[in-house]
């Protein structure tokens, strides 16, 4: 039985060393020779008034890498750690507030969640018309004006 054993631990120390090895150089990829990623920062602004708290998401459409910063009293800032690479991005923002009232938590029957509401429309997060280009040689400093009003058309009637 030792021999059984000992085969085994041999067995498990051949596949742990190979995948210890290639942990590493996936880490190394991911430093000096990743994709270069910029800072980014800007402010927030909902009917004129600063967005107090929230997330902005950048979402890359030719970039690759995305990136997420917290929404602080109307301002965001991802440093370059955390900020995206250049390229062109959709741009996401959601904020929500608590209504007061317990609702049904979905995941887990017969207990309720606080109802949360969202205070950005969907045409600024999971429908978002927002882009934004990151670019190498740029502060990428951004200003997002959002309306909680429907978007008006403009209409031409001719007679």
């Amino acid at each position: 039985m030792p021999t059984t054993t000992h085969a085994l631990a041999a067995s498990s120390r051949s596949l742990v060393l190979p995948a210890a090895l290639f942990a590493c150089l996936g880490l190394a990829g991911c430093g000096e020779g990743g994709p270069s990623r910029l800072p980014v920062s800007g402010k927030v602004s909902l009917d004129g008034k600063p967005l107090t708290t929230g997330k902005v998401t950048f979402v890359p459409l030719d970039g690759t890498t995305a990136s997420v910063a917290e929404i602080r009293d109307g301002a965001f800032q991802a440093d370059r750690s955390a900020g995206p690479s250049p390229g062109r991005y959709q741009v996401e923002i959601i904020a929500v507030e608590p209504t007061g009232k317990k609702v049904p938590n979905p995941d887990v029957p017969g207990s309720t969640i606080d109802e949360e509401r969202d205070l950005v429309p969907a045409r600024y997060n999971v429908k978002s018309e927002l882009t934004a280009e990151v670019k190498p040689d740029a502060d990428n400093a951004y200003e997002f004006a959002l309306s909680s009003q429907g978007a008006v058309a403009k209409k031409i009637r001719r007679r």
